[in-house]
């Protein structure tokens, strides 16, 4: 039987995993070797390639047999020194005892590849406890190594994990699809190398799937070429000219248009639609994926990142590659440009590399990713080609030509036939918006995709499809439960949400950061009833406002390129570092939300009376490197901590993020809390005193401008908010006044005296005279109280001071600003129109 590249990329994809067994027995012989006696149990005499090459990838092993010339082991063996970044297995032999002067240690644990990142060369010592990914467990945070292990016991949980699997369902009959979601729950915290010499930071997962990458594009190039002797090439006196030879092709695709196009809805059944189109854009971009490296003949092993509407595949350099890629730019914008006009477009852009780019000498792989985003760069300038930007003038045109009768759909403004517009939504009553069939399929993939978890695409659009495009044919995408899929025709491929599940028709898994808030009947909680839970429920107090959170990583593009120093600019590196950001903001995110904080952290909460787990929020949309959460106010602004505390946890501190926080009424369109939440994104990035790492909020400080003076929104970095405001300020403010007459051990304060202190607050700067510090003086004065008793009296003595010191001092002043206006937000009665008498 000839060997395929399906068994090619099952070898290189399985070529480690004896070291699973050998670390879990601490067994003497080589991996190779416990791999192939595994492996043996589950390939036939048809198969037996792809056990010699799991046998046969290291140098010394090929010295010792006499394999022909056409054996895929030299093709493994290669592609598995490219993937290592150096050939240290023909070195030091796997298996070595400690104290033979070598360096493996059975029990290190997988290291962080933040411990490289960022410092020149140094390294920090995080590491994870070896373990499989379960879905309903919490995902890991690491911590020192010198706290954890990976001892054989849990080896042996791991190996055993992987055993039963292979028993249920062999890795023969596995589609490549299922042998890489079986790896990946398995092997994700298995260390790919146990040497103490070198830095342990890429999973053994990690490792296969680029090897198998690389592996697979060295197949196509041979087969175009007419090359069978892979020994000469990948073992022999080729093998020096294969290297600096442009054999792989760095490829990069880029969406444009996706916050438009997400945040033009109506404020009525924001939540539903807002998933609707979040989702729709998350499988439209996997979809494309899946798309090029089906038609390269290539898996997901070449799948090196995809999120926030961006991916990077390492694919053959041949001329059928070029060809696929060049098809994908055209079809795919000329079929955004037919279905949603300029709204949407893809920039696609490669370039052709060797595995010296990749290596030190040629510059490192952040050199390689360099270029090619300066090609994707100069797409997205000259986005369209000839033929495309003439049918854009073109009145008749297929992209610009009306049906008779057509009118303007109320949500994308794209003109339709009459007959074609329907209600949107739920929305069935007199003087509902009527919009196109894709709008109103977008706002049911939201509503269903609430319960569903299973996303199909398939050439029939069924009742709900909604259209997608595709190399051969156009597609649909709908979202089912699982016992649906029995009665629908076979599809073109299966996407599962946050579960790892075998099944020839299942393409792969997707991680979505999905948290949403359920009412008691488990419906999600629309955005109105979501603002009247601030302060906790409808009966506490609490301003009824929608909170927003909009962030992303800071100065993530550069820290990408050149984040690494040059003896780790690898590309196992760059892939593992995109995995593990993709993760945090597509999982550890949910789990945040869920109550689930890093270890050793407790939950943040804004105000001491307050003890919560779950979170009020809707995760509208957390992919790539970015966020967009709405949700109460004061969950809003405590899951904000609580995601810093995370990140940097899970970064060792070597990445920040930025982020803006509004307050909205929640009848506010959509479109203009996304923009406004938008610009105080930018405003936090933009801060002067700090890397960015910084927040910007709600509310106003007067800042001088010369003669003139400028209102700007309050900006902190995250330190200064948690400590500055919340801890030190609100805190506070907390112990020594209440706006509640009852209370009878703090200073009472009515509103309307604090909103005077508010208003001198903010007057201070841009008056910088005197007066105002007097009649702020004056206004603490007034507060004293009638009676000295030991409370009340000490309480107004300690206001008094703190706050006259305070209001002296431009950065303490701006804190105080905004932790009074957090007070009163959260005494503030649900349906309050103005401020109450003191």
């Amino acid at each position: 039987m000839p060997v395929t590249e399906i068994d090619l990329e099952k070898a290189a994809l399985l070529h480690d995993i004896g070291k699973l067994y050998q670390r879990a027995g601490k067994i003497r012989k080589s991996h190779s070797l416990v791999g192939q006696k595994l492996l043996s149990h589950f390939f036939d005499a048809d198969h037996q390639a792809i056990l010699r090459a799991v046998a046969h990838h290291h140098q010394n092993e090929l010295q010792a047999v006499h394999l022909p010339d056409d054996d895929i082991s030299y093709i493994v063996y290669e592609a598995d020194n490219l993937a290592a970044a150096s050939d240290r297995r023909a070195l030091i032999p796997e298996g070595a005892q400690e104290g033979s002067g070598m360096h493996f240690v059975s029990d290190l644990p997988l290291s962080s590849i933040f411990n490289v990142f960022d410092r020149k060369g140094d390294t920090d010592a995080a590491g994870y406890r070896l373990k499989t990914i379960e879905e309903n467990e919490p995902w890991a945070y690491p911590d020192h190594r010198n706290h954890i292990a990976a001892p054989a016991a849990s080896y042996e949980k791991v190996a055993a994990a992987v055993t039963d699997i292979f028993t249920q369902r062999s890795p023969q009959a596995m589609t490549l699809s299922e042998l890489l979601q079986v790896l990946e729950k398995t092997l994700s915290y298995v260390p790919s190398s146990t040497n103490t010499a070198e830095a342990a930071d890429i999973s053994l997962y990690d490792h296969q799937k680029l090897t198998a990458a690389f592996a697979v594009c060295l197949w196509h190039v041979f087969q175009e070429r007419g090359i069978t002797d892979y020994k000469s090439y990948c073992y022999g006196k080729h093998q020096k000219a294969l290297r600096s030879a442009p054999v792989y092709r760095l490829a990069s695709g880029d969406i444009s248009g996706i916050q438009k196009f997400i945040y033009t809805i109506p404020s009525k059944g924001a939540l539903k639609s807002l998933r609707g189109r979040s989702l729709y854009l998350d499988i439209l971009l996997e979809h494309i994926v899946d798309e090029i490296l089906e038609a390269c003949h290539v898996s997901r092993s070449c799948l090196l990142y995809t999120g926030g509407g961006h991916f990077y595949l390492l694919l053959p350099n041949t001329t059928h590659t070029q060809a696929v890629l060049q098809k994908a730019d055209s079809l795919i914008n000329d079929w955004f440009l037919q279905h949603y006009g300029t709204k949407l477009y893809i920039a696609l852009a490669s370039e052709p590399c060797s595995a010296d780019d990749f290596s030190v000498r040629g510059g490192g792989a952040g050199k390689v990713f360099q270029k090619v985003s300066q090609a994707l760069g100069q797409k997205k300038l000259c986005r369209y080609d000839e033929q495309q930007l003439t049918a854009l003038f073109d009145a008749q045109s297929r992209y610009n030509k009306d049906t008779d009768g057509s009118r303007e759909c109320a949500i994308c403004h794209t003109a339709s036939p009459a007959a074609d517009l329907q209600p949107y939504g739920e929305d069935t009553g007199d003087g509902a918006e009527e919009a196109c069939a894709s709008c109103n399929a977008l706002f049911r993939l939201g509503k269903s995709s609430l319960t569903a978890s299973m996303f199909v695409i398939s050439p029939s659009a069924g009742r709900e499809g909604v259209p997608l495009p595709g190399l051969a044919q156009p597609y649909y995408l709908q979202a089912i439960r699982e016992k649906e899929l029995a009665a629908m025709d076979k599809p073109k491929r299966i996407y599962v949400k946050n579960e790892i599940t075998l099944g020839q028709a299942v393409s792969t898994h997707l991680w979505m950061g999905d948290y949403i808030t359920c009412n008691e009947q488990g419906h999600a909680v629309e955005f109105t009833e979501l603002a009247q839970q601030s302060g906790g429920s409808r009966e506490e107090t609490g301003i009824a406002r929608i909170g927003v959170l909009r962030g992303d990583v800071d100065n993530l593009g550069a820290a990408f390129i050149a984040g690494f120093s040059s003896s780790y600019d690898t590309l196992s590196r760059k892939v593992t570092l995109s995995r593990n950001l993709s993760l945090f903001f597509k999982q550890y995110i949910k789990a945040i939300c869920q109550g689930h904080t890093a270890e050793g952290t407790p939950g943040f909460t804004l105000f001491t009376d307050e003890v919560k787990r779950e979170r009020k929020v809707h995760v509208i949309y957390s992919g790539g490197d970015d966020m967009f959460l709405a949700g109460t106010w004061d969950d809003i602004l405590e899951v904000a901590v609580d995601i810093r505390h995370a990140f940097r946890r899970f970064t060792n501190g070597k990445l920040t993020f930025s982020a803006g926080i509004g307050f909205f009424h929640p009848s506010c369109p959509i479109s203009q809390m996304a923009r406004e939440t938008g610009k105080l994104e930018d405003y936090a990035k933009a801060n002067p005193r700090h890397d960015k790492d910084s927040v910007a909020l709600f509310g106003e400080v007067s800042q001088s401008t010369g003669k003139d003076s400028a209102m700007m929104t309050a900006r902190y970095s995250w330190d200064e908010f948690e400590q500055g405001v919340c801890q030190d300020k609100l805190r506070f403010l907390e112990r020594n006044m209440t706006l509640q007459k009852e209370d009878p051990s703090k200073l009472f304060v009515g509103k309307t005296a604090l909103y005077r202190l508010l208003d001198l607050l903010r007057q201070a700067e841009a008056d910088g005279s005197h007066i105002q510090l007097a009649r702020f003086a004056y206004t603490l004065a007034r507060m004293e109280p009638k009676q000295r008793d030991s409370g009340k009296w000490r309480c107004y003595q300690a206001l008094r001071k703190t706050l006259y010191d305070w209001y002296q001092s431009a950065a303490d002043r701006q804190q105080l600003m905004t932790a009074i206006e957090l007070l009163i937000y959260h005494v503030r009665d649900k349906e309050q129109k103005g401020w109450d008498e003191g």
